[in-house]
C-alpha cells in the first residue's frame, strides 16, 4: 500500500473513531465518515418529482445547471439528504413559490427558505412593509394604527425607543427575526395576544373605610384621598415611600384629622 493510501485509510479510521466517541448526530457522522445511509423509496420518488418539476419550470436553464447525468445524480442525492422527512405539501408549496421568486433553479438553501410560508401568503404585511410601519409608529406617542397585531408585537419586542433612535442595520434584523417568529407561531395555529399589564387599584382602595369616612365628613375625600394614598404605590420599606407617607400624614394633621397612616 502506498504512503498516500495509508494516509487516507488512517484519516478514515480517525474520523470514524472521532464520530463514535464524540456522540455527534448520526447524519453528521455519516457525512464525515463517508458512510451515508441508503435513501428510502419515498424520498427518491419525492426528489425525482422535484427535479422533474424543475425541468418543466426552468426548461433550458435547468439543462444548463445540470448538464450531465453524473452532476444530476449527485445533486439529487444532496437534495435528498437535505429534504428527507419534509412533508410533500410543503414541497409543493415551495415549488409554486419557485415560479414567481426564482428565475433560475434554486439552491438547496434557497429552496429550504421557500418551505416557510411568507407573511403575505397568509394575509400579513410583507416583512419590509411591516418594518416600515413599525418605524413610523415608533414616533407616535398615541393613536398608533396597526395593520396587524404581529407588527405591533414585533415592534414592542424591539422597543419603540430602539426603532426610532437606533440605526436600521441594528433594528431591522431584530425586527425581522421577531416578526417572522410571530408569523410562524400563527402558521402553527397559535393565537397571539399582548399580555396586558395588571392595573393598580384606585388610590382610594388603599385607604381604610374609617379614614375615607373622616375625609368625606371634612368634604375633601375626592381631592385628598388620591394624594394621601399615593405613597402606598411605592415599594414597601423604601425611602421614597417613607417620604410620601410623612407628607400625607402632615396633610391629615393640617385637616385636623387624627389618623395614623400605615407604613
Amino acid at each position: 500500500m502506498t504512503d498516500k493510501k495509508q494516509q487516507l485509510v488512517s484519516l478514515q479510521t480517525l474520523l470514524e473513531n472521532s464520530a463514535t466517541k464524540s456522540g455527534m448526530p448520526s447524519e453528521i457522522s455519516a457525512i464525515l465518515t463517508g458512510k451515508r445511509p441508503p435513501l428510502d423509496h419515498d424520498t427518491k420518488v419525492l426528489i425525482n418529482m422535484i427535479f422533474a418539476r424543475f425541468h418543466h419550470i426552468y426548461t433550458h436553464r435547468f439543462e444548463s445547471a445540470y448538464r450531465d447525468e453524473t452532476t444530476l445524480n449527485q445533486a439529487k442525492r444532496e437534495w435528498a439528504m437535505s429534504l428527507a422527512d419534509t412533508p410533500a405539501e410543503l414541497i409543493e408549496y415551495a415549488l409554486e413559490r419557485c415560479k414567481t421568486e426564482h428565475a433560475w433553479p434554486p439552491t438547496i438553501a434557497e429552496f429550504i427558505k421557500l418551505l416557510q410560508p411568507s407573511p403575505e401568503s397568509i394575509g400579513l404585511p410583507a416583512t419590509n412593509a411591516a418594518y416600515v410601519e413599525a418605524c413610523r409608529n415608533a414616533y407616535q406617542a398615541t393613536g398608533r394604527q396597526w395593520s396587524h397585531l404581529c407588527v405591533k408585537m414585533a415592534a414592542l419586542e424591539v422597543s419603540y425607543y430602539s426603532l426610532k433612535s437606533e440605526p436600521e442595520k441594528l433594528t431591522r434584523p431584530l425586527f425581522e427575526k421577531a416578526y417572522l417568529n410571530l408569523v410562524k407561531r400563527i402558521i402553527d395555529g397559535e393565537t397571539l395576544e399582548i399580555e396586558q399589564p395588571i392595573a393598580l387599584p384606585e388610590p382610594n382602595a388603599y385607604l381604610s373605610d374609617e379614614l375615607i369616612a373622616q375625609l368625606i365628613a371634612a368634604g375633601v375625600a375626592e381631592t385628598k384621598a388620591p394624594t394621601l394614598a399615593y405613597y402606598m404605590e411605592k415599594p414597601k420599606q423604601s425611602d421614597v415611600r417613607s417620604r410620601y407617607r410623612e407628607r400625607a400624614q402632615q396633610e391629615l394633621e393640617q385637616l385636623g384629622i387624627e389618623f395614623n397612616l400605615p407604613d
